[in-house]
């Protein structure tokens, strides 16, 4: 008989080598897992995942907004269910999927944080002239806007995936997706200006980012380095390095490119992700529109 730890552990190593998901994707799988398990003994003394039904699912959603969580929370726990079922379906563990049939929550509209124009520009203007000691910090705030690739994808960067030549860069995505980025003129400066810089300076990691001694660029330093820079020169509630992200695409939305594009440029699987910044635009031109004396 397979145990509960094995079932689980076999749909963590499923999540891991055959759908490449990340260990923190992964460990937010595990919890959740273990959080419906206790739901269902303790509710419905149901102990295997065979007597699990939508009737105990649909209850532990209720229970989960009853105790006001976020409905992004409870939809990600709902995915992490209607994922493992789909998964002991395909297994031949159990005949349905109890939890195909329940709905997400709908979540309510929110327009994605995103700087200014005015704002990156100026930002942009004043880290160009940066010397040398800023290069770093410069090129890291200017390649993430300017491609609005993530901060894992930025950290992740290799040695070989920078192409100056051809003036495009490649960057491995959630899932391990490979896409190409292109880059433009001031970029290619701004890179080799860096590449300059670090010559002589040891690599043997071979990232293409790394610190003075040598080491990869970690989640914290990057966001530390581009909260610092938008305090400065922006008011925006966030000052992540996900909001230049938002940025980029906000910012050639507006500027007339096509969403499917953009789509492709963010590594997006989905139009449907894309679409929010369509909202940002339509929230742009609004605020605009009350300018008019008879808006």
């Amino acid at each position: 008989m397979v145990t509960t730890a094995h079932l689980f552990q076999n749909f963590l190593d499923y999540l891991s080598f055959q759908k490449s998901y990340s260990s923190h994707t992964v460990d937010a799988y595990l919890k959740d897992l273990e959080q419906f398990e206790v739901y269902q003994i303790k509710e419905f003394d149901v102990t295997s995942f065979q007597q699990t039904n939508t009737a105990i699912i649909r209850s532990w959603i209720v229970s989960l907004m009853e105790a006001n969580m976020k409905a992004t929370t409870v939809n990600r726990k709902l995915s992490t269910l209607k994922s493992f079922f789909k998964y002991l379906r395909m297994m031949g563990s159990v005949d349905i999927n109890p939890a195909a049939k329940v709905r997400n929550l709908k979540l309510p509209s929110k327009v994605p944080t995103y700087v200014r124009k005015s704002e990156a520009n100026k930002l942009f203007d004043d880290i160009t002239s940066l010397s040398d000691a800023g290069t770093l910090e410069s090129t890291v705030i200017a390649l993430l806007y300017n491609t609005g690739i993530r901060r894992a994808e930025l950290i992740g960067l290799k040695s070989e995936d920078v192409d100056l030549v051809r003036g495009q860069i490649k960057v491995f995505g959630k899932g391990k997706k490979e896409r190409i980025v292109p880059i433009g003129k001031e970029m290619v400066s701004l890179l080799s200006k860096y590449i300059n810089t670090i010559e002589n300076q040891d690599n043997p990691s071979n990232r293409f980012f790394v610190l003075p001694n040598g080491k990869p660029l970690y989640p914290k330093w990057v966001y530390n380095c581009v909260n610092k820079w938008l305090k400065q020169y922006s008011n925006v509630e966030k000052k992540s390095p996900h909001v230049l992200r938002h940025s980029f695409a906000t910012h050639l939305l507006q500027n007339g490119a096509e969403i499917a594009a953009i789509k492709e440029l963010l590594g997006h699987s989905s139009l449907a992700s894309t679409q929010i910044y369509a909202q940002s635009d339509i929230a742009h031109l609004k605020k605009v529109h009350k300018l008019h004396p008879k808006s």
